[in-house]
């Protein structure tokens, strides 16, 4: 890190030699121009990103603009997530593992796609959004509901889609980053980026370190103490190098290489004294896309290596415990467009998972192969647009459920548009869920079910104006999900198909934006209601029958308040999160709370860079609360972050 800052300094002083000019200009936020959802997009960069933009039809999409990403680049993606989008974030304390919900799905049922690449984990199907740091991602579109039949494996709940973006902009951007916050909390991260007319780069770096000993109401012990959490530091660096080049008009390659290490302590939940527990975790992520854009048509090829190793320690006991996981994945896509009014998508994908661990007894492996095509019409006005997707995949030669899509688009006014999207969906079984020793299981089925939304979307300007209104209404029912139970043959638990999930509800959310001589303000409201409820068990518990599924969490609601004026913005958001129950039988729960942070930021221009401060105080109101039953979680604290961007036109 000390020849890190050493070539930072380095690079600030050039940079400053173009921005001796001061000014400072009004910070005045603007919409982004999204690429409507009829539009035939194939002069992307990355071609990952086509089939969310082109076949997502029907679906409700919901985009993190780039100014929210800036104010969180010193976070993890389960902070941002959290806090702004309608995502359920299952976190085991401040420097826990952090796993993913949406619509009343577990983390499993919900793909996190890096670049069109999954990156559920091949052991137990998980995603930790805390290991993913906001500084390594440029774009963040949250699809909800499924979309198997387009995305494979996992898409149920919904699908976080990060992408990386590189342009050939003749633009030279360089950005160094650091914040300090309580509990002994630091963030350091250099960005190099550099668009020429042939040749794109970005350099990312980052090292993030936290004690996290913060203090807090500890409810299990008696008289409430209020004590230091213990064994709770973590530590991650890492770097993200993504390259493209222009061979031609009409071809591109661009590559990307991800390296990670990070480190967590396990802390003690509050009814035990003490832990030595910990973790960590290496992660080496490759990956190429070959781009070959024509008038009419788009092929590519992609490949994608992902490494990761996993050691977990507990002293206390004796034990270490050591997963390596590897997995290789090739995929070619065409799309070609077909007269004016239909697109034509399809490709053939393979994913080759290796994981050695002496908890499965010997090595394991799974390749598979999948099929996809999808059928795009929209009329000459442009306000109808229907999607037809299909999907077959086999596994070691044997053939999952055949996934396939319906959705469409109607304009039924300037501002009011209605969406569908019915959906067959499947999950294939997990690692652990196969092999583990004892009690895993090689036959089970893979899960299916199907997902179904209608939505309403309204969207109108008036001058300084602006209001976005959208209403939708969804249903997942979900069959063979797998499932840890005592086994009928055996003296330990077993991984077996015995439940139907039924998952239904209503998501709505309202936003008014004002914006007029250098004054604007923002309003957020987001609720969901969701029902989700154990149908039918096989097994001898049947006690949980229409009962709601653990830590799912009825109610969800959130507000969001965003004032500025010329370079000054204050932030406040709001969060409401209903009661959770810990067991099947909902005879114990984890009462609601309320979470609220507020901050102040400013960025001042130069003639050639700007700096952005941001102050942030979390749980500002100093509640105490617990997001999983047990695990502690910090009253009132801070951070400030300091941002410095340098950006020069190249000639």
């Amino acid at each position: 890190m000390i020849f890190l800052k050493r070539t930072v300094f380095i690079l600030l002083l050039l940079a400053f030699k173009y921005s001796y000019s001061y000014d400072i200009t009004t910070d005045v936020p603007t919409d982004p121009t999204d690429i409507p959802s009829d539009t035939i997009a194939l002069e992307e960069i990355e071609i990952s990103a086509n089939r969310l933009i082109n076949f997502t039809t029907g679906a409700k999409v919901q985009k993190i603009k780039s100014v929210e990403l800036e104010l969180y680049s010193n976070e993890n993606l389960s902070i941002l997530l959290s806090e702004i989008s309608g995502v359920s974030i299952k976190s085991y304390g401040l420097s826990g593992l952090s796993n993913v919900s949406l619509r009343g799905m577990s983390s499993k049922h919900v793909a996190v796609l890096w670049n069109g690449f999954n990156l559920q984990n091949t052991l137990n199907g998980g995603t930790d959004m805390s290991s993913l740091p906001s500084f390594l991602i440029d774009e963040i579109n949250i699809q909800y509901g499924g979309s198997s039949a387009l995305f494979g494996s996992g898409a149920i709940g919904g699908i976080i889609h990060l992408n990386n973006n590189l342009n050939f902009d003749n633009k030279l951007n360089i950005q160094y980053n650091q914040s300090i916050g309580s509990f002994d909390n630091y963030f350091e991260g250099f960005k190099f980026k550099i668009g020429k007319e042939k040749f794109a780069s970005n350099t990312r770096i980052y090292h993030k370190y936290g004690e996290n000993d913060f203090k807090f109401v500890n409810n299990q012990q008696f008289g409430r103490p209020t004590v230091n959490q213990e064994n709770a530091t973590s530590r991650q660096y890492g770097i993200l190098q993504s390259n493209a080049i222009k061979i031609n008009n009409n071809n591109r390659i661009s590559t990307n290489v991800w390296a990670q290490y990070h480190y967590l302590e396990i802390p003690p939940i509050m009814t035990n004294l003490t832990s030595e527990q910990n973790q960590n975790s290496d992660i080496i992520r490759v990956s190429s896309i070959w781009n070959m854009n024509r008038e009419k048509s788009s092929l590519s090829a992609r490949f994608y290596y992902n490494y990761e190793a996993l050691v977990y320690r507990n002293p206390l006991i004796d034990l270490v415990s050591e997963m390596d996981n590897y997995s290789l994945v090739g995929e070619i896509e065409n799309k070609i467009s077909l007269g004016n009014q239909f697109l034509l998508n399809s490709g053939i994908n393979n994913t080759y998972d290796v994981v050695k661990t002496i908890n499965y007894g010997t090595n394991k492996y799974r390749n598979s192969t999948a099929l996809f095509a999808s059928l795009k019409y929209f009329n000459k006005a442009n306000s109808l647009s229907a999607i037809v997707s299909a999907r077959e995949e086999f596994i070691d030669s044997i053939f999952t459920p055949s996934t396939f899509s319906l959705s469409s688009r109607y304009l039924i006014t300037k501002f009011l548009s209605i969406s569908t999207n019915i959906s067959k969906n499947y999950n294939i079984p997990t690692f652990n869920d196969l092999y583990w020793v004892p009690g895993g299981n090689p036959d089970l089925k893979p899960e299916d079910g199907w997902s179904e939304d209608l939505g309403l979307l309204f969207n109108h300007s008036v001058k300084s104006h602006k209001i976005e209104s959208e209403l939708t209404i969804f249903n997942i029912n979900l069959n063979n999900h797998v499932i840890w139970a005592p086994s009928d043959v055996a003296a330990y638990w077993m991984a077996e198909n015995v439940e139907k999930l039924w998952s239904r509800g209503w998501e709505t959310n309202l936003s008014y934006s004002y914006i007029s001589s250098g004054i604007w303000a923002n309003i957020k409201l987001m609720y969901s209601y969701t029902k989700s409820t154990y149908e039918e068990s096989k097994n001898s518990d049947e006690s949980s029958i229409g009962n709601q599924l653990m830590y799912i969490p009825i109610n969800k609601a959130g507000g969001e308040l965003k004032l500025g004026y010329k370079w000054i913005n204050i932030r406040y958001t709001h969060n409401f999160v209903d009661k959770r129950y810990i067991n099947k039988d909902n005879s114990d729960d984890i009462r609601n709370y309320h979470l609220a942070n507020a901050s102040v930021s400013g960025k001042i221009r130069f003639n050639a860079s700007d700096i952005l401060i941001n102050f942030k105080v979390n749980n500002i109101w100093d509640k105490t609360y617990e997001v999983m039953a047990n695990y502690a979680m910090p009253l009132r604290y801070y951070s400030l972050s300091i941002t410095y961007n340098f950006n020069k036109h190249l000639n």
